[in-house]
């Protein structure tokens, strides 16, 4: 979010307000104090023509030279603000348009944009992945508007990164009491009750997340996973068959729809969405794993060797994989390759049993 709203308001403020400066001359009793105010009012109106030009960099030194002569010069200190709102320089942002409150200038109006300010700082700082400073550039912002839905939602995900899930699901909830309206914390909040196996609360927020926005993707693709974990393939199924609907370039929607074909044993149907997976996402070596597992349950091997071989490359120690090449090799008679691969995946202690077992059946030492 970007300062724009009261900019317009800023510039035909500012030819009144230096004119309303310079007209306080008259009353500065000596000639160097007018001499002072003077050289404010020059940068000053040098700075306004920057601005209107939207050459911010030069309009911010010449409001930072107004207001270093006139450490009173609340326009400037006002235009300043703005100057750096525009460069995204949002510390310094926020220090001028401080100043310009101090100094009794349109408090409401300066508050409201302060507010703003905290708020676009905050962001900065959660993609510079330091939540910490993030959280209390939200604070600093929700005290000046504490009903910013935007602004709750995007502390509910600070605190979430830092795994504090309890202030996490305070947040998204004073979200959703701010703005029933907004979809984003009803899914996200669905996505906490889903990560803590509350399975009901989780559908009853991806649906209320639906409701809201019905073109919201991983609200539907979060749905299908609950039903997923309570192993109900036949509903999650039109989940992500309407995510990949409403949004055609959501990945992740045709690695899970691929992943419940295989399961109901439509391997055809998941190659085609799991190619596409792969082409949204290829570096991903789940995605490539998947298509391999497709390939391999519709009896096309060579496929499903070339496919584990491509999530190999992106990640050496995937076990699941090298059970998969195992597979693979041993349904096209491959034996020595099989037993290589079976061999490797028994570091894995998941699939030590199994690839032990393979490996008798194959070299026929079974007891």
């Amino acid at each position: 979010m970007k300062i724009h709203h009261f900019f317009a308001f800023a510039l035909m403020a500012a030819v009144h307000a230096g004119q309303a400066h310079s007209q306080g001359v008259d009353h500065i009793g000596s000639d160097s104090s007018e001499d002072i105010r003077q050289q404010a009012l020059r940068h000053y109106r040098i700075g306004y023509e920057l601005l209107k030009t939207r050459n911010y960099r030069n309009a911010a030194i010449e409001f930072e030279h107004a207001t270093a002569i006139d450490t009173t010069y609340a326009e400037a200190f006002y235009l300043l603000g703005q100057s750096y709102a525009k460069l995204e320089e949002y510390d310094n942002a926020i220090d001028a348009l401080e100043r310009t409150r101090q100094l009794g200038m349109l408090r409401d109006r300066v508050a409201a944009n302060l507010a703003i300010l905290h708020q676009n700082s905050a962001l900065t700082l959660y993609g510079q992945r330091k939540y910490k400073e993030a959280i209390a550039a939200f604070g600093k912002s929700l005290e000046l508007n504490p009903q910013n839905a935007r602004a709750l939602y995007n502390l509910g995900l600070c605190h979430n990164r830092l795994n504090d899930a309890a202030s996490a699901r305070r947040a998204y909830e004073r979200a959703i009491e701010a703005d029933p309206g907004y979809a984003n914390p009803h899914k996200s909040l669905g996505d906490l009750h889903r990560a803590a196996r509350n399975h009901a609360g989780a559908a009853a927020a991806y649906r209320q997340a639906i409701a809201v926005d019905p073109d919201y993707a991983a609200a539907y693709v979060g749905l299908a996973q609950v039903h997923i974990a309570t192993s109900d393939l036949d509903k999650a199924l039109p989940m992500l068959q309407k995510a990949v609907q409403v949004d055609p370039q959501f990945a992740e929607s045709y690695l899970l729809l691929g992943n419940v074909l295989i399961r109901l044993g439509r391997s055809g149907e998941a190659v085609q969405h799991l190619r596409k997976a792969v082409s949204f996402t290829p570096q991903n070596p789940e995605a490539h794993y998947r298509l391999g597992e497709a390939y391999l349950a519709g009896g096309d091997h060579a496929r499903a060797i070339a496919a584990a071989k491509a999530a190999l490359e992106l990640r050496r120690d995937f076990h699941p994989v090298q059970v998969l090449l195992g597979d693979a090799h041993a349904k096209a008679g491959q034996v020595d390759q099989a037993v290589s691969w079976y061999t490797q995946a028994m570091k894995d202690s998941r699939f030590r049993d199994y690839c032990h077992h393979r490996i008798e059946e194959l070299t026929g030492t079974e007891e």
